[in-house]
């Protein structure tokens, strides 16, 4: 099997189950969006305090409103950015540098970069690989109070070693899974800014992501191989379900995803997928039910991509 398992070792039979599969809850290592070089035990985060001279964050009837600040938001967003390195795969720490004094500069401008010399002092002898800045961060109110998050931070990331500058971002390139809630405006904004900021960990370091995968169920075979793999026998697992893949094809199909499973968790992508695809060459399409064939056909996909990830994650662990 391959030189690591990517898989996260605690993986729990869902409880509730259809009549032919049972769901298993999986945590899978996906890489970062943006590969980071050297070493990365730490990184510096830092709030440059730049601000629209009409970005209505800096008005009073916004704290009116909604009881929230920007540098509560940005506060948030670093929590995120913090509980999400702490619980990835490599645990990395953070600092914070200490906030400067707010600047404003003229709506349509967007602040330029620091320049190297100026990325090396903000990290200074921290001991950091990276410094993150967030150059500015707007909040307003439009059309009747309407609140408008849309594109509303601006993220760069630095060598901190050699002061270059490697990826400038718009916050809406980070996903967030709570949505607003109109009856608690100020709870959910924070947690947003909180999520965006765990996002940005997951941007700029390998995470583990929550997925699903199908264990067949249904005959004896099918039955038994899932039962060896609960008891912790997957090689008994394997043998029970190639018996299986020797019989009729919605039997052999099922039996075909259940041990492109055993491979995938073993970080075998390739031969998942090649798996998979020589089932369905050999039974034909035609003779595996449509629905069951729609998740093979996505399963191959997902494993492609998946050993695409492994490449990238050699580089990146």
């Amino acid at each position: 099997m391959k030189r690591r398992v990517i898989l996260a070792a605690g993986i729990l039979l869902a409880l509730t189950a259809c009549s032919t599969y049972r769901t298993l809850r999986v945590d899978i290592l996906e890489p970062a969006t943006l590969t980071l070089g050297g070493n990365e035990n730490k990184f510096v985060f830092a709030d440059r305090a730049i601000v629209h001279e009409g970005d209505t964050l800096s008005a009073p009837e916004l704290w009116a409103t909604l009881g929230v600040t920007r540098a509560e938001l940005v506060s948030r967003f670093f929590s995120g950015l913090q509980e999400g390195l702490r619980w990835g795969v490599r645990g990395t720490a953070i600092e914070r540098i200490p906030d400067p004094p707010v600047t404003y500069a003229p709506d349509s401008i967007v602040p330029s970069q620091i320049t190297r010399g100026e990325a090396l002092t903000l990290a200074g002898d921290r001991g950091a690989s990276h410094l993150f800045t967030v150059e500015y961060c707007k909040f307003r109110l439009v059309d009747h109070n309407r609140v408008e998050l849309e594109n509303n931070m601006l993220l760069r990331v630095y060598d901190a070693i050699t002061g270059e500058l490697l990826d400038t971002l718009v916050s809406d390139r980070l996903p967030v899974t709570t949505l607003l809630d109109a009856g608690d405006y100020r709870g959910t904004i924070r947690e947003y800014f909180y999520q965006k900021g765990w996002s940005f960990a997951e941007y700029v370091t390998p995470a583990w992501i929550p997925a699903e995968r199908r264990v067949y169920t249904g005959n004896k075979l099918l039955n038994l191989g899932l039962y060896l793999l609960e008891t912790n026998r997957p090689a008994q697992a394997w043998e029970a379900w190639s018996v299986a893949l020797e019989r009729g094809p919605f039997t052999a199909a099922r039996a075909a995803v259940n041990m492109a499973w055993l491979l995938e968790r073993e970080g075998e992508f390739e031969e998942a997928a090649t798996l998979l695809e020589e089932t369905i060459d050999r039974l034909g399409q035609r003779r595996i039910r449509a629905s069951l064939l729609r998740y093979i056909l996505q399963r191959i996909d997902d494993l492609g991509q998946r050993a695409w990830d492994d490449e990238v994650l050699e580089e990146q662990l």
